[in-house]
């Protein structure tokens, strides 16, 4: 869908030439007011790319940056390259605190200060290799004149030409490092028919899922899309999310305040949103934040009531969400996004591998942190295998997901960074 403003306001009249190359465009007062060409070629650049993230819509974008709970010493910038009229590549670079031991630190920590490369991916209508390569090249050289310690990139896709360019060092100069373990990524590429999908099921997972689903009791699934849902289901969410196993292990998933309110608008605004609330007995006991794109939907954050623990309310819900995908505007493909689980390997047809990277410029500050960070990493290496090998690593996570955890959730330190270092649970 596209947006009223789009359709109706006057775009600026003058154009800006064709480019030798990628340059580097701040994020202004005038882009975010959309009086500036560049907010116009950073749209085009969106609705003209077949594989547009929503979240690297221009106005989800800048409605992040105004409501950014974190301050930052670094600006956000397009890295942008025309080479011809019309035809855009676009990097958004926004700014990204990340605590030590968020990533791996051990003991007091301390902020790191880096950007982060919005979708993971470059915007365009057709990208070769080399275009790629042109955008990185320049978004790296910015970080190091930023004096930024790192370009982090999430959930990236060992078959795209954006991981080839990464992996070419001499091309950047920056040191990898990945803050988690690159894993199996799954999708779900759907047929044309309902019966088609179930058909790839044994009668036996079909049962229990029959069987799953009394347990409940009552159950009703809730599609939100509309902008007078999103209260309610804020309001929702976060009480879901203060009694889940997901707050006490990673920080509070839902804060129901105006930031989530307003990204939340923006993508219900462009016909994005596809979110899930799920009811037991007129009781919210689980949510699903999800976005529909392009063909696409995508799986970004769940939660359920630790009282519900027992009976996969997680498993249970998405089996409610393929169902609804499938009989009512359905997409192309399911993306459940980084991280592997069961749940996602039962539902999934399809797989990649992906995961989250920093690309450390050669600056004494980023590589000093980046040394200590690998030998943080070496140590919890040591001691989760010693904590395997004894048995207990099993029984450690019955005990957290069960609401076992020593701290209730909202004593919990919380930071967006937080959720964005962390995948999706298994529900």
């Amino acid at each position: 869908m596209m947006s009223d403003l789009f359709d109706k306001q006057r775009q600026p009249e003058t154009t800006l030439p064709a480019t030798n190359g990628p340059v580097v465009v701040p994020i202004d007062d005038a882009v975010s007011q959309h009086l500036s060409q560049v907010y116009w070629d950073w749209r085009v650049a969106f609705d003209r790319d077949p594989q547009s993230n929503p979240l690297q819509h221009p106005d989800y974008v800048l409605t992040e940056l105004a409501t950014s709970r974190v301050p930052a010493r670094l600006n956000p910038v397009l890295v942008r390259e025309e080479s011809q009229p019309g035809q855009f590549t676009v990097g958004i670079l926004v700014p990204k605190s990340v605590r030590t031991n968020q990533v791996g630190g051990i003991g007091p920590g301390w902020t790191l200060q880096g950007l982060r490369l919005a979708g993971g991916r470059f915007l365009a209508t057709n990208s070769s290799p080399a275009q790629v390569e042109r955008l990185l090249k320049r978004a790296t050289q910015h970080v190091a004149e930023s004096n930024a310690d790192f370009l982090l990139i999430e959930d990236l896709d060992q078959s795209t030409t954006l991981y080839a360019a990464v992996q070419n060092g001499e091309l950047h100069g920056c040191q990898r490092f990945a803050t988690h373990e690159f894993q199996p990524r799954r999708y779900v590429d759907f047929p044309a028919s309902e019966a088609e999908y179930w058909s790839t099921f044994s009668s036996r997972s079909l049962s229990k899922f029959r069987r799953n689903l009394k347990k409940f009791g009552r159950t009703r699934l809730e599609c939100v899309t509309e902008l007078e849902q999103i209260p309610d289901f804020l309001q929702s969410a976060h009480e879901i999310s203060r009694q889940s196993w997901q707050s006490r292990q990673y920080g509070l998933r839902i804060r129901n305040d105006d930031a989530e309110l307003r990204q939340l608008s923006v993508l219900a605004q462009h016909g994005m949103l596809r979110s899930y609330l799920w009811w037991i007995d007129d009781k919210p006991a689980a949510f699903a934040v999800c976005n529909q794109h392009a063909g696409c939907f995508r799986y970004e954050e769940i939660a359920y009531c630790s009282e519900f623990g027992q009976f996969s309310p997680g498993r249970t819900m998405l089996q409610q969400i393929v169902e609804d995908l499938l009989r009512h505007d359905s997409p192309k493909i399911l993306d459940f996004g980084g991280g592997d689980a069961e749940y996602k390997q039962q539902f999934a047809n399809r797989s990649s591998t992906s995961g989250t990277i920093w690309l450390v410029p050669p600056a004494w500050r980023a590589r000093c942190s980046l040394s200590y960070l690998k030998s943080c990493r070496q140590l919890r290496s040591v001691c989760r295998r010693l904590i395997k090998k004894s048995g207990l690593g099993t029984s450690a996570r019955q005990w957290i997901r069960a609401g076992g955890a020593a701290h209730p959730a909202d004593s919990i330190p919380i930071t967006n960074d937080v959720a964005q270092a962390t995948s999706n649970p298994n529900p």
